[in-house]
């Protein structure tokens, strides 16, 4: 994790962005978290560590993390709060268990890619990004 946040600090810093606290302490929430997280989780998590920040100011950090390409932004269908995960993370959708909320990550073995293509090829529409998700009801909840 030390080696991944220096290496998002210094392209940073490289490109001319301050390295404030408050980045620095969102960014390694972010590398500890293994779930996409909200804006209200990100504050969460800096109250536990008694971090100093103004709440405007979490939401302006993603902002300005998800306009570097450091993380990207995830809308499920069956909630309204925005979510982000690191974009350096490998391609992956999510399973979401409907009663519980929680969210695993899960990696397909077949690609999507091929699929695409196949769109591109018989439609002309070229796909950008995807995303998917498998609701369902998680082992504990059942």
């Amino acid at each position: 994790m030390a080696q991944k946040l220096d290496e998002i600090l210094s392209n940073l810093s490289e490109a001319g962005f301050r390295l404030t606290r408050l980045r620095r302490a969102v960014i390694e929430i972010f590398l500890g978290s293994t779930l996409p997280l909200s804006a209200v989780d990100i504050i969460a998590r800096l109250e536990k560590k008694k971090a100093a920040f103004n709440k405007t100011t979490v939401y302006r950090e993603l902002a300005f993390l998800k306009e570097t390409g450091i993380v990207k932004e995830i809308q499920f269908l069956h909630e309204r709060v925005k979510r982000y995960e690191l974009s350096s993370l490998d391609h992956h959708h999510h399973l979401i268990c409907l009663k519980c909320k929680k969210v695993e990550d899960v990696v397909l073995e077949s690609h999507l890619e091929e699929q695409e293509e196949k769109i591109l090829r018989s439609t002309g529409f070229h796909v950008l990004n995807h995303s998917l998700e498998f609701l369902g009801i998680c082992h504990s909840c059942r």
